[in-house]
């Protein structure tokens, strides 16, 4: 019978071990699918070439992961410098740091009534008293002057018996826990406005590029014509249309410098430099966007600066809610006084001159206009407030995020798209063009090629330049702020 035990007892270990092995090698066999949770999927790039205006893109940054400065991923030191100087000089950082200082020193204030008061309130006096002061035994009285020589050590502490100050003391930590966070998002913001506004002057540059070698084009074609209409092989009508289309690429130019002036003075202020000594050299697109190794859609709580703020103050607003409630409690006071009192200087400070009080009070509000329920009613709809607001932030913190997303795939879906459009288009351009000098077509042909290839690669420049900006507006809205820029 004890044999028999034995044996169950060791067919269900060995039961238990295989059971524990096969779900050890389930779980190792299958990898979390951390943006599952996502409604769209960030497009991975790989092997691509991109034709980008007049230059071919093949370089890969590295991807970016949740620790990292992910700005320098983007691959350009220009970037990296203009916001290293945004977090030294920026003023609206300075402006949220004061902030900072100023929660704190709330919550010192608040801590400091946990703990009693002293003061030495030493005093000097001299009194002349009337001779016709009220006298309760009658007659007349002499005037009297008399010397008063003070010198107290008060002591006033509120016992916390219900826990009001403590209550007051957790709301203010709660506030200033959440002005550090209001400051990381505004470092996230200054960071993020600082490289979308360096990407934009990308674009511009590259758009520069690209109409200053389609000027020369032009000019060049406006030579032929005119040759051509002096050979009488053209009519005059081809040298005006040679005319209207570089007349037209120049006033694209004019518009890209206007444009890219503007950029550098919005970057300006951000960087905390004064605008009319900041400029930028002319930038050059270098590299593909960096990928973005994906987070959980539950970690935006614990990563967005602004949604940690909102959580703080909600549980702020609930302390004070709290601490309004008890302040229909007594309040208990122990107070006390120790020093010397003597109406002359000579024997101020002796034993004789000792005096010394003590004592407990309580004060509990009984009328007061209805001041105390306001009060309560007051805390009740800011506590409101807190939840409607914490909970709309969450609702598009979301939404900003799965915007962004879906942004990048359509962008980068047309944008590969765009590259057939762009190599045909410059083939047929050249042919065109070879064909024209032939004599075998007319110039509008000419015309219609070549702005069918400008517009091709314009696009192409701008739809890269706005998935740039797209993938630092999500990494905005993941909330992406590495400990040591805070620090």
């Amino acid at each position: 019978m004890i044999s028999k035990k034995i044996k169950m007892k060791q067919i269900l270990l060995k039961t238990i071990f295989i059971l524990a092995f096969l779900i050890q090698t389930i779980g190792y066999g299958q990898d979390k699918d951390t943006t599952a949770t996502w409604k769209w999927n960030v497009p991975q790039q790989i092997n691509e070439v991109l034709y980008i205006g007049t230059d071919t893109i093949t370089k890969s940054a590295t991807p970016v992961i949740e620790t990292d400065k992910w700005w320098e991923a983007f691959g350009y030191q220009e970037l990296d410098s203009l916001i290293g100087l945004a977090l030294q000089n920026n003023e609206d950082i300075k402006i949220a740091q004061a902030r900072v200082e100023q929660a704190v020193a709330q919550k010192r204030i608040a801590f400091s009534t946990l703990l009693p008061s002293l003061r030495l309130e030493p005093s000097i006096a001299r009194q002349e008293f009337s001779a016709n002061r009220p006298n309760p035994f009658g007659g007349q009285l002499d005037r009297v002057t008399i010397n008063t020589f003070d010198i107290p050590l008060t002591v006033n502490y509120e016992l916390d018996v219900f826990g009001k100050n403590i209550d007051n003391v957790k709301a203010n930590r709660l506030a200033a826990d959440a002005s550090m966070e209001d400051k990381k998002d505004i470092l996230l913001q200054i960071i993020t406005e600082v490289a979308q506004n360096y990407f934009l002057l990308l674009q511009v540059d590259a758009e520069k590029d690209l109409l200053k070698e389609t000027e020369k084009t032009r000019q060049n074609n406006l030579e032929i014509t005119t040759t051509r209409y002096e050979a009488g092989l053209v009519s005059q009508i081809d040298v005006l249309r040679a005319k209207t289309e570089l007349s037209s690429v120049q006033v694209q130019l004019k518009r890209i410098h206007k444009l890219r002036t503007e950029i550098e003075l919005i970057l300006a202020p951000l960087v905390g430099v004064d605008a009319s000594n900041f400029s930028i050299n002319k930038t050059e697109i270098s590299y593909l966007p960096p990928d973005l190794i994906f987070l959980e859609k539950d970690s935006l709580t614990a990563t967005r600066p602004d949604l940690k703020s909102a959580k703080l103050m909600l549980e702020s607003s609930k302390s004070l809610v709290k601490n309004q409630w008890k302040q229909l409690l007594p309040s208990f006071y122990v107070n006390g006084s120790f020093g010397y009192l003597s109406g002359a200087s000579d024997n101020w400070i002796e034993n004789d001159s000792r005096t010394w009080v003590a004592g407990v009070s309580a004060s509990l509000p009984i009328f007061e206009g209805g001041k105390k329920r306001s009060e309560i009613k007051l805390r009740k709809s800011e506590l409101k407030q807190a939840e409607a607001a914490y909970n709309q932030r969450v609702l598009v913190s979301y939404r900003q995020v799965e915007n962004s997303i879906s942004n990048i795939k359509w962008i980068h879906e047309q944008l590969l798209a765009q590259q057939d459009f762009v190599q045909a288009a410059n083939s047929a351009a050249e042919l065109t063009n070879e064909r024209y000098r032939k004599g075998l077509i007319n110039y509008i042909d000419v015309v219609d090629a070549e702005r069918q290839a400008l517009e091709a690669e314009q696009l192409s420049v701008q739809l890269f330049g706005q998935e740039l900006k797209e993938r630092v507006s999500l990494f905005k809205a993941l909330g992406l702020l590495p400990n040591s820029v805070v620090e």
